[in-house]
């Protein structure tokens, strides 16, 4: 038979409660991280369209006020067609464009055309999912 010491007791730790606190945890951040969209702040314009994964390609931001931006870097305008044939020559062949809504047509047309001059021609634009008005019964 065993022989107990008064130090036995501390050999049993309980994990219920360590359990418990780590799925509230991971129960949060599962449904805050859809909200939290990092990157460039754009309001999209809405579309019907369908849905794309942006990490497939390189995405283009154009805000408002006409800053460009490539994966979240800033990009001067002069610079951009360097940057495009750079990206091509590293094996880049998709580009997405997100282009805030109140971008002038001028901005997201110029940019759209120095990604082609670059020789990448397959581009994309990302607008938000347009909401039918009527409900469907």
């Amino acid at each position: 038979m065993l022989k107990r010491t008064p130090y036995s007791n501390l050999a049993d730790i309980n994990v219920t409660s360590l359990v418990d606190v780590m799925m509230v945890l991971l129960v949060i951040f599962m449904l805050t991280a859809p909200f939290m969209q990092a990157g460039i702040q754009v309001k999209l314009p809405k579309a019907k369209s369908t849905v794309i994964k942006e990490t497939e390609a390189v995405v283009i931001s154009i805000t408002k006020d006409g800053n460009i931006f490539i994966n979240d870097d800033k990009v001067d305008r002069t610079q951009l067609a360097s940057t495009l044939s750079t990206l091509k020559s590293a094996g880049e062949d998709v580009v997405f464009v997100r282009a805030d809504e109140a971008a002038t047509h001028g901005t997201v047309m110029s940019v759209i055309g120095e990604v082609k001059a670059a020789g990448i021609d397959d581009v994309g634009m990302i607008t938000e999912m347009q909401r039918d008005s009527k409900r469907r019964r």
